[in-house]
C-alpha cells in the first residue's frame, strides 16, 4: 500500500520561512549588539580590552560551536518547533541579563547563555524548510532563510554608523558619558523583547512532516541513522563540501573584521561613513547575492546539471578573486566600494547555497547534525583563522598597519584558488552520494511535478511504501 502525504501549501511554507527569517534577524541583532556599545560598558564596568574582546569571541562563539552537534541530534529526533522556542527565550533572556550584568563573569556567562539558545536555530530551521518544500524548489527557500545573515549584520552596521554619527555631532554626548550610561542597559533589554514575540509567534506554527527518510534493511523506516558512519562512507564529498564553505565563511569573516579598517587607513574615511557604506551593501548585495544563489540553484536541480547546486561555488570563487583585486587595488574608495559589493553579492552567492547543498545529500534523521556540522566548521575554523591571518600578516609580514588591504590580498587570494579546486574535484563524488541517497529514501521527488501534485509509483512527490 502506498501513503501519500503533501508538503504544506505555498502559503504556509513561505509563512514559515517569514517568520524563522524573522527570528534569525533577531538572534544576529542579540548577538551583535555588545559591539555597538562597548565604549559605556567598559565604563560602567571597568573592562580591559582583552576583556571586552573575549565577550564577544570565546564567551558566545565557542560555545556556539559546541553546543551545535548535541542541539543537531535534538533536531532529528525531537519537535523541531518547539526546540527553536525553547532556543529564542533562552537567548532573549540571557540578552536581558546582559543589561543587568553588574561584572565581567556576569556578562561572560550571560553572552555564553546567548551563544548557546542561538546554536539550535540554524539546524532546525534549515531542517524544517527543507520539509516544507519539494526537492526543485528548497533552493530558494533556504537561499531567503539565509538572507538574515546579510539583512542583520547590514543592520547592525547602519545602526553602529548612526550612533556613531550622532555622537560625532555631540548631541547625545550624555548618552556615552556620565549619568546616562544606563542606555545600554535599555539597548539590551530592548533588542531581548522582539525574540519573546517571536517564541509565541513560532509556537503556533505547524511542525511539517519529515521527509527523505532512510529505511532501515528490514524496510522499516529507520529512526537514528549513525552520523559518522554515514559520512565514513562518502567521506570525499563531505570533506570538498565542509572545506569549500569553510572557506567561504572565512572570507566573510575577514571581510566583516577588516575591511572597516582597510578604508579608514587606506582611504581616510570616517567610522560613521565606513558603518553606512558597508551596512548599505551589506544588505542590497548581500540580499541580491541570495536571491540569484536560490534561483540558480533550484534551476541547476531543474535541467539536471551534473553536481546540482554544489556548481555554485564555482561561481563564487572566481568573483571573491577578481573582487579582492579590485576592492584592495582600486584608486579611490568609491571604486573600491564597488567591488566591496560584489564581493558581498558573490559571497552570498556561495554561501546561501550550503543549507541546500548539504540537506540534498544527507536523510532526514541526518539533517540538523549535518547542518550543525557546517556551523562548527564555518565558526571555529572561519571566525577564529580568517581574521587572525590577516591580522599575522599585516603584522608580521607587512609591518604596516596601513597595509591591511595588502593582508587581505595576500590571504583570500590564494583562498579562492584553493576554494574553486575543492568544489571542481568534489563534483563527482557529490553528484555520485545525492543519486545513491535518492535510491535508498523512502521519499522519492519528481522534479518534474509542481508542488501539491502527486504520482504513484517510485517516483511519487511523497511515498511511504508499506
Amino acid at each position: 500500500m502506498v501513503l501519500e502525504k503533501r508538503f504544506p501549501s505555498p502559503r504556509y511554507a513561505w509563512t514559515l520561512v517569514f517568520v524563522l527569517l524573522c527570528a534569525s534577524v533577531v538572534s544576529y541583532l542579540d548577538r551583535y549588539i555588545l559591539s555597538l556599545f562597548v565604549g559605556p560598558i567598559r565604563a560602567e564596568l571597568a573592562l580591559s580590552d582583552t576583556q571586552v574582546s573575549l565577550l564577544q569571541g570565546v564567551a558566545f562563539a565557542l560555545f556556539y560551536a559546541v553546543m551545535g552537534l548535541p542541539f543537531g541530534r535534538l533536531v532529528d529526533r525531537y519537535t523541531r518547533k518547539n526546540l527553536i522556542v525553547v532556543g529564542i527565550l533562552v537567548w532573549s533572556g540571557m540578552t536581558m541579563l546582559c543589561g543587568l550584568s553588574t561584572g565581567f563573569w556576569q556578562l561572560f556567562f550571560a553572552r555564553m547563555g546567548v551563544g548557546i539558545g542561538e546554536a539550535c536555530l540554524g539546524p532546525a530551521a534549515f531542517s524544517m524548510i527543507a520539509d516544507c518544500f519539494p526537492h526543485e524548489r528548497r533552493g530558494r527557500a533556504l537561499a531567503t532563510y539565509n538572507m538574515s545573515n546579510y539583512v542583520g549584520v547590514g543592520a547592525s552596521l547602519l545602526f553602529g554608523g548612526l550612533i556613531i554619527s550622532l555622537l560625532s555631532h555631540g548631541d547625545v554626548a550624555g548618552f556615552w558619558h556620565g549619568d546616562s550610561l544606563s542606555g545600554w542597559r535599555i539597548a539590551f533589554v530592548g533588542s531581548a523583547l522582539p525574540g519573546v514575540v517571536l517564541a509565541f509567534v513560532v509556537l503556533a506554527l505547524k511542525e511539517p512532516a519529515r521527509t527523505e527518510l532512510m529505511r532501515s534493511r528490514a524496510g522499516a523506516t529507520s529512526r537514528v541513522v549513525g552520523l559518522w558512519a554515514f559520512f565514513r562512507a562518502r567521506k570525499r564529498a563531505f570533506v570538498s563540501i565542509y572545506t569549500v564553505y569553510a572557506l567561504t565563511a572565512m572570507v566573510g569573516y575577514m571581510i566583516v573584521a577588516w575591511a572597516p579598517s582597510f578604508y579608514m587607513r587606506h582611504f581616510h574615511m570616517r567610522p560613521a561613513d565606513v558603518g553606512l557604506s558597508m551596512g548599505v551593501l551589506a544588505i542590497i548585495a548581500g540580499v541580491g547575492g541570495c536571491l540569484s544563489s536560490g534561483y540558480i540553484s533550484d534551476r541547476l536541480i531543474a535541467s539536471g546539471a551534473h553536481g546540482g547546486r554544489f556548481r555554485i561555488p564555482l561561481l563564487w570563487w572566481p568573483i571573491a578573486l577578481m573582487s579582492i583585486i579590485g576592492m584592495t587595488q582600486s584608486p579611490n574608495a568609491a571604486a573600491s566600494l564597488v567591488f566591496l559589493g560584489l564581493l558581498t553579492f558573490g559571497s552570498a552567492l556561495g554561501l546561501s547555497s550550503a543549507p541546500a547543498v548539504i540537506q540534498d545529500v544527507v536523510p532526514n534523521q541526518l539533517r540538523g547534525q549535518a547542518a550543525a556540522l557546517h556551523f562548527i566548521f564555518a565558526g571555529l575554523f572561519g571566525l577564529s583563522l580568517g581574521p587572525t591571518a590577516v591580522a599575522m600578516v599585516t603584522d608580521y609580514v607587512l609591518h604596516d598597519p596601513t597595509r591591511v588591504g595588502v593582508s587581505l590580498l595576500v590571504v583570500i587570494a590564494p583562498l579562492s584558488v584553493v576554494g574553486f579546486i575543492a568544489c571542481w574535484l568534489g563534483q563527482s563524488h557529490y553528484h555520485r552520494i545525492r543519486a545513491e541517497l535518492l535510491s535508498i529514501l523512502e521519499t522519492k521527488i519528481d522534479n518534474s511535478l509542481p508542488p501539491g501534485e502527486h504520482v504513484n509509483g517510485e517516483r511519487g512527490m511523497e511515498q511511504q511504501v508499506r
